[in-house]
């Protein structure tokens, strides 16, 4: 297990910075290119580690690759006609790959096998896939204690009606959205909320679904997709918006700082403009040029004496606002994020908790129900840091806690730098970048208890 030691930036983080593009519109883009029975493009792909398993599982439908460079990816889809090459279908660690792979078997005639791995058992995955029978597939649970694996058997004739749980994950609806128009009947959708968590991701896949013709019609909470067909497509990557929190997070610990990304392309993503203005309330101005394509972040005071931010619609983020919030020059409460606990970890619970090691003030606060749904953090804090927090294998946890780390007075040693290829894999050469200090942890600069 990797471990790096971030040291206070006491010095002004400044300079540019890029970013990855964004993952969300990455691995949409790849499904859609693979259900359209024609050659699409991807420019500028986002490689993370997630988006490279979903390459290789839709590969396995029969994506094919036209050309492939740092720039560009061309691939030609099989729309209807797919059909996995193996019986089985890996996705190791992904909920959103086991979960819109586990769609598209719907529509391969045979059986298919989708696997996870052990740390998917205690996800609510398999919970929700309801919608394969209710389509007309068949879903079986095949798991042992090492693999989340479930046995899907598609059919030709799907269509019909089916509800879909959204209090706990956009991703189902996501999911069968996706697949819907290469159904041979009509696919109603009714959602069990009236407002998807995540909404943001749901109007992105939505827009994609339109752009390459599919027949997609919004009523509240419910969904109508008629039959229609995909078409090419060139996938103009937007930037990735939860890679940009953790810099604009860097801007807030640091003693002072000032960065401009780069090559920034902002998305019409509903998520990405609610982050931009729970920023803007925080203190932290974002000022974008679309001429030179550069967006540029600054500090400023936060616009009242407390900040309250609803999680609701910004999942991706909510550890990297925990992360800021000990160090913000108002009161700071986010509500409403009790679905972030179901990711990769208990991401709400985690970021409290390890934040706390590290010395911050930072408080859960609990929904009706009695879940954990948030924080509260009293103000800007000096935290000592001079510890070793866990990111608990997940590489949103490792990026929260070293932001946060930067405004510690000690240096604070985060574990799981091996995590990073999953949505950020140079973030630590970007911080050393705009001038921040990260190694090997020194065994004087830690507390040991």
């Amino acid at each position: 297990m990797g471990t790096t030691s971030i040291s206070p930036a006491t010095e002004r983080l400044a300079g540019t910075a890029r970013i990855p593009q964004s993952k969300p519109h990455m691995q949409r883009a790849l499904l859609l290119s693979l259900l359209a029975n024609a050659p699409s493009v991807i420019v500028h792909p986002a490689w993370s580690s997630e988006a490279r398993s979903l390459f290789e599982s839709a590969q396995e439908f029969g994506l094919a690759i036209n050309s492939h460079d740092t720039h560009m990816l061309g691939v030609s889809g099989v729309g209807k006609s797919l059909s996995a090459r193996n019986a089985k279908v890996p996705v190791v660690g992904s909920a959103f790959n086991f979960r819109t792979m586990a769609a598209v078997a719907c529509l391969s005639p045979g059986e298919t096998v989708i696997e996870g791995n052990a740390s998917m058992l205690t996800r609510p995955v398999r919970e929700f896939l309801s919608f394969i029978p209710e389509l007309g597939g068949t879903v079986d649970d095949i798991s042992d204690p090492a693999h989340l694996r479930v046995r899907v058997r598609g059919s030709r004739r799907l269509g019909g009606t089916t509800t879909v749980d959204t209090r706990h994950s956009s991703q189902v609806l996501t999911s069968v959205l996706l697949v819907a128009p290469l159904a041979d009947e009509a696919v109603r959708i009714q959602c069990t909320d009236p407002g998807p968590v995540g909404e943001g991701y749901v109007d992105l896949t939505v827009a994609m679904m339109r752009e390459q013709g599919a027949l997609v019609e919004r009523d509240g909470s419910a969904f109508l997709v008629r039959p229609s067909a995909y078409g090419a497509r060139v996938h103009h990557l937007a930037s990735d918006f939860t890679a940009l929190s953790y810099l604009a997070g860097a801007v807030a610990t640091a003693r002072d700082g000032q960065i401009t990304i780069a090559d920034y392309y902002p998305s019409t993503l509903s998520s990405e403009s609610e982050f931009l203005s729970v920023l803007d309330r925080l203190g932290l101005r974002t000022t974008y040029d679309p001429v030179q394509r550069s967006l540029h972040i600054d500090r400023t005071a936060p616009a009242a004496h407390h900040v309250e931010i609803d999680g609701r619609n910004i999942p991706t983020v909510v550890p990297t606002l925990a992360a800021v919030a000990p160090f913000i020059d108002a009161r700071v409460t986010l509500r409403n994020a009790a679905h972030v606990n179901n990711h990769k970890c208990r991401r709400v619970e985690v970021m409290v908790r390890e934040l706390r090691q590290m010395g911050c003030a930072i408080d859960p606060t609990y929904d009706s129900a009695g879940r954990i749904d948030g924080f509260t953090a009293q103000g800007r804090q000096s935290p000592v840091g001079g510890t070793t927090v866990a990111s608990h294998g997940d590489h949103r946890i490792f990026l929260s806690l070293a932001t946060a780390a930067l405004g510690c007075r000690r240096p604070t040693a985060v574990d799981g730098t091996e995590h990073l290829h999953a949505s950020f894999p140079d973030y630590l050469d970007v911080l050393a970048d705009i001038g921040a200090t990260t190694g090997a942890p020194a065994r004087g600069d830690l507390i040991t208890t």
